[in-house]
């Protein structure tokens, strides 16, 4: 036997690092986002009060008295933010509690404390600030030219508008980067919801009933854990509405408890390496176990009430296990040993495979030995009903309880139940990854629709002077779609390798789907063509709406 030592921190999070950190890195671009987005607007403000700023700063103002000036303006709308965010935070906790519940036993202590509070309202004004203030600050060479008329067109101004274009490609750039996450994440999660587990779920009732250790541990005590098996079972078959009924010390798709996996040889085939003996994952179970769960036989038999102690050991492997240990042979008669030959274990029958340790598991390979030949003092019990599963199990556990009124009764659920929950933690990563991706393109398509509706007020002359001179309003629309466009596209190439490098990341986690999924790829660039095109709509219909005469009188 070996072990290995491993750090506490390290088992607490062994297969969820990757997955939190990412969860983090999608977190930080939805920040990004949302700094580029108010560096943006914070430009158009800052562009539009221009002459503003260059009057207080000829009156006297110096840069400390119009930075004050803005540093309270930012900060009223970054708390404001702040404040929102927060109870959006307490909103969607049962929502990050639920992915957690299933890896973490210190779910109950996720909550919004003193620490997260003070570290995230901190984030949230110190960013909001810094992106409010720094693009709105005028330079000293920028006074003379914004108190001129046409300011915006000297090289500062067209050089601010560079910058806001360049925010607008960056936004367009990490929302696809989500987008093809979240998208990547919904199309695993809708192959897994279709997988085959190989067995029927519905009208399954599954409870843990582990015996007594105190009354029913060592060997001496084999035949009364037995007893104690068959009379539960006994009763529990008597009830009305109850089809079959078994014992097993597996529920199929029960995630939480780790198959015990153990190595094997089979007769005329030892391995002198005992690293090179076949492994598999081993289960005990009574007769009844597959015609309860549905798990049809390929060849041979089921267990009998005639496989006891006493008789034959048999035992009955899985299809999977077949093929790789006996392609082209017959192994129903075969034995195997797990004490190297010193006791033997006669095949009988062959199931067919089934996902036993989660949908998104391939079928291992399985051995079932019988119950009555093993005697296991934890196990579960199963039951197959014509009744509402729930509206049975009271009368269930009543029937348990007459049996022996100090055996507890744990952790009852149904099948679908526990199917639903091998699928809970797929689900909230997706949901969270949708709604961060949903809220980016919202962001995203505020900031492109504002730029533009700031680019068309500025070129409102120009717009009036090309419809003076012929242009038709279909023209403007399609003058300011062009621009709008054209950032989406620069957007959507850069994007690509950022959703290339999040489809690696996230590649063991995705099921049936490959990371560089080219309809993936294609469905959210039409997603995120379309949203941009409507963002581009309304203020293209805007300069398309300009009167030329008011237009060139106003810039007279």
């Amino acid at each position: 036997m070996t072990f290995n030592a491993v750090p506490i921190r390290e088992e607490i999070t062994q297969g969820w690092r990757v997955r939190l950190l990412l969860l983090l890195g999608v977190a930080a671009c939805m920040l990004l986002i949302v700094c580029a987005n108010v560096a943006n607007l914070t430009l158009a403000r800052g562009m539009r009060r221009e002459h503003e700023m260059a009057v207080r700063a000829a009156l006297g103002a110096g840069r400390r008295r119009l930075l004050r000036q803005l540093l309270t303006e930012g900060m009223i709308l970054a708390v404001l933010g702040a404040g929102l965010g927060l109870a959006m935070a307490a909103w969607s906790h049962d929502l990050l509690v639920d992915f957690m519940a299933r890896r973490s036993a210190r779910v109950s202590e996720i909550r919004i404390d003193t620490a997260v509070l003070l570290f995230t309202l901190g984030l949230a004004i110190l960013t909001g600030l810094v992106f409010a203030i720094v693009p709105a600050l005028p330079g000293r060479r920028d006074v003379a030219s914004a108190m001129k008329e046409d300011g915006n067109r000297t090289g500062a101004g067209l050089g601010r508008r560079r910058l806001r274009s360049a925010l607008v490609v960056v936004q367009v750039a990490f929302s696809f980067t989500l987008l093809v996450g979240a998208g990547l994440a919904l199309r695993s999660l809708s192959r897994l919801e279709k997988v085959d587990p190989g067995f029927t779920t519905e009208n399954v009732l599954t409870m843990t009933v582990d015996l007594d250790w105190a009354r029913y541990r060592g060997q001496q005590n084999q035949e009364a854990r037995i007893a104690a098996y068959d009379r539960l079972l006994e009763r529990v078959r008597e009830a009305p509405g109850i089809s079959s009924a078994a014992i097993a010390t597996t529920i199929p798709l029960n995630q939480t408890a780790n198959p015990f996996s153990g190595q094997f040889e089979i007769e005329a085939r030892s391995a002198a390496d005992r690293e090179a003996r076949p492994r598999a994952d081993i289960h005990l179970a009574s007769p009844a176990f597959f015609a309860t769960i549905g798990l049809p036989l390929s060849a041979g038999r089921a267990f009998t009430d005639g496989d006891t102690l006493e008789s034959t050991q048999v035992a009955i492997i899985n299809r999977s296990l077949a093929t790789h240990q006996f392609a082209g042979e017959e192994p129903v008669g075969r034995r195997i040993s797990f004490d190297q030959g010193q006791t033997w274990n006669t095949i009988v029958g062959v199931v067919a495979d089934a996902r036993v340790r989660g949908l998104d598991q391939p079928p291992a390979d399985e051995i079932y030995l019988p119950v009555r030949q093993t005697s296991p003092l934890s196990a579960s019990l199963l039951v197959r009903t014509s009744l509402e599963p729930h509206a049975a199990a009271g009368q269930i556990r009543d029937l348990i309880y007459s049996v022996d009124p100090r055996q507890p009764v744990a952790q009852v659920k149904t099948l679908d139940e526990v199917r639903a929950l091998s699928l809970a933690n797929p689900r909230s990563t997706t949901a969270l990854l949708a709604l961060i991706a949903v809220l980016a393109v919202i962001v995203t398509a505020a900031g492109l629709g504002g730029v533009l509706a700031v680019t068309v007020s500025q070129r409102a002359r120009e717009i009036a002077v090309r419809m003076a001179l012929g242009a038709r309003r279909g023209d403007v629309v399609a003058l300011v779609l062009r621009q709008g466009m054209t950032l989406v596209l620069l957007g959507l190439a850069l994007g690509a390798a950022g959703a290339f490098g999040l489809g690696k990341v996230m590649a063991s986690f995705l099921f049936e789907v490959a990371p560089t999924d080219p309809l993936t790829f294609a469905g959210v660039a039409i997603v995120l063509v379309g949203v941009a095109t409507l963002a581009c709509l309304l203020p293209a219909r805007r300069a398309a709406s300009i009167d030329p005469m008011n237009a060139l009188r106003a810039g007279a």
